[in-house]
């Protein structure tokens, strides 16, 4: 009886720090902590843990999970009727909420762009990966934050931006990041990736408009700069 009012204690005393740390700050959560968070509210009394890691492993990221048809969630074990049911529920919040913000920003060039960029990575203290999908008007049809845990980053992004432009169809799309760091200026793997991602656009037929580094309230911008330009090139004399 003692370890189990101890397991108990346990349990409750950890979702009350991981609240607490999502309430303070809720960029210093990894992707299993916020599935593990999200899950508290569905399942009151088990460790969601081991179930936010399953979910994980088998999706590939939040997004993917929220996004899921609650069939394909309850084929993971511990995921019942009620728990596919909230996780389909929250994904379809989400997607009305991306839908009525993009209603209210169009990216048509640097200027208007950054301004948005600079708060919206205003309280992060870690690399965040962003992409804002495009119609021909510069409307955004939708924006999708990834993490930037993955072992490897550029192929873990070309892939989940492969994915989202096979369902979007975007004219063109806008990526971001930022740099914690306070320093804009990109890096090598900052050139390699924006290259690699424009060849896997281009080949799908959608344009890289932008990639805007963020670093504070400085930003830079590879179209401006004439990077994007030189990677254009490039591209053509390749094809």
């Amino acid at each position: 009886m003692d370890k189990t009012l101890n397991l108990s204690e346990i349990h409750k005393n950890h979702r009350k720090r991981l609240k607490e740390r999502f309430m303070k700050n809720p960029q210093s959560l990894s992707k299993h902590e916020l599935v593990e968070l999200l899950l508290f509210y569905s399942i009151p009394r088990r460790n969601t843990n081991p179930l936010a890691h399953l979910l994980i492993d088998k999706f590939g990221s939040v997004s993917n999970i929220l996004r899921a048809d609650p069939k394909d969630l309850m084929t993971v074990n511990g995921v019942g009727e009620n728990t596919a049911a909230f996780l389909y529920l929250i994904g379809k919040l989400s997607e009305t909420l991306d839908e009525e913000s993009a209603d209210d920003l169009v990216i048509y060039n640097y200027d208007n762009v950054k301004t948005y960029l600079v708060s919206f990575y205003a309280k992060a203290d870690v690399e965040i990966f962003c992409a804002f999908f495009l119609a021909k008007d510069g409307r955004v049809l939708r924006r999708e934050t990834y993490s930037s845990g993955n072992a490897d980053k550029v192929s873990f992004l070309c892939s989940e931006l492969a994915r989202e432009v096979a369902i979007i169809k975007p004219d063109s799309v806008v990526i971001t990041h930022n740099h914690p760091s306070g320093n804009p200026l990109p890096s090598r793997d900052d050139d390699v990736s924006t290259e690699r991602i424009y060849y896997m656009l281009s080949f799908a037929g959608v344009k890289l408009y932008d990639h805007v580094i963020v670093a504070k309230d400085k930003t830079y911008s590879y179209r401006s700069d004439g990077r994007l330009a030189k990677i254009e090139d490039k591209f053509k004399n390749f094809i």
